[in-house]
């Protein structure tokens, strides 16, 4: 497979991942990792399904992800990382019912250009 799938794959796992983790937390509320209520919180966590698959989902990615750093530079694959920024505005907008704004545009337009400028 090319790098830049690779690469591309790990980036939306990893976005898509961190929003299946702010649903798990909107159904948990308040999460407490005081020391004494550690292991308490973390099974908690652990029986949400939403935190076990945004876990999953960042796990894979993760593994992609150092994959892709066995073949190329970090100079050409980190600045891809910021594709998941836009991912998850988007994702946030139509699973979170978050908003969406001329800022948050003007954001993702500045995003794209400066991924596209490095890797020119």
């Amino acid at each position: 497979m090319k790098t830049i799938w690779l690469i591309l794959i790990s980036v939306v796992l990893g976005a898509l991942g961190q929003v299946i983790l702010k649903l798990g937390s909107n159904k948990l509320g308040a999460v407490s990792l005081s020391l004494p209520t550690l292991a308490t919180s973390i099974i908690r966590l652990l029986k949400t399904p939403e935190i076990v698959i945004g876990l999953i989902l960042f796990g894979t990615s993760f593994l992609l992800w150092i994959k892709v750093l066995s073949r190329s530079e970090l100079s050409y694959a980190y600045p891809m990382v910021s594709i998941g920024y836009i991912l998850v505005v988007i994702l946030s907008y139509f699973l979170l019912d978050e908003s969406f704004s001329w800022n948050k545009l003007m954001g993702i337009v500045i995003i794209v250009a400066g991924v596209w400028f490095i890797n020119k």
